[in-house]
């Protein structure tokens, strides 16, 4: 992460990055209806009886969804410096939001003051969405 993604030139680009590699890391992309579907218990439970723990380190994990994605976020966007919010759902959901000095479809658009966007690390890796659209909302509740 900090070969790759801590060069990039903007917070934009950072975020986006990022998103797509803890998507990549944790079982890719998953469909708007495939998520019932998508097998995440499992290899959990796989993790947890190889170490014999219920504590599993965030790195194990390699199938996972909206709270593993949104934890691994928070966990490397520490690590670099970029600045996020880790917030907790209902449901085993949870999301990272971020404060941007511009518009992610505009660049050079408004600056100020900066706006809070919500990180898709699920269907749409590295989509960013205003944290009050409706799809930012749907995003948040099952």
């Amino acid at each position: 992460v900090t070969e790759r993604i801590l060069p990039l030139a903007t917070t934009t680009e950072q975020v986006k990055a990022l998103a797509q590699f803890v998507a990549d890391k944790m079982g890719g992309c998953i469909e708007k209806g495939q998520l019932p579907n998508f097998s995440w218990e499992l290899p959990l439970s796989q993790v947890k009886f190889e170490l014999k723990s219920n504590v599993v380190p965030i790195g194990k994990i390699k199938a996972g969804i909206h709270i593993h994605r949104a934890l691994l976020f928070k966990a490397l966007a520490d690590r670099i410096a970029l600045p996020c919010t880790l917030t907790r759902g209902e449901y085993n959901r949870a999301w990272n939001e971020v404060m941007l000095p511009e518009t992610p479809e505009q660049p050079g658009a408004q600056k100020f003051p900066p706006r809070c966007f919500i990180v898709d690390l699920i269907h749409q890796p590295g989509r960013l969405m205003r944290s009050d659209s409706p799809e930012a909302v749907t995003y948040k509740k099952l």
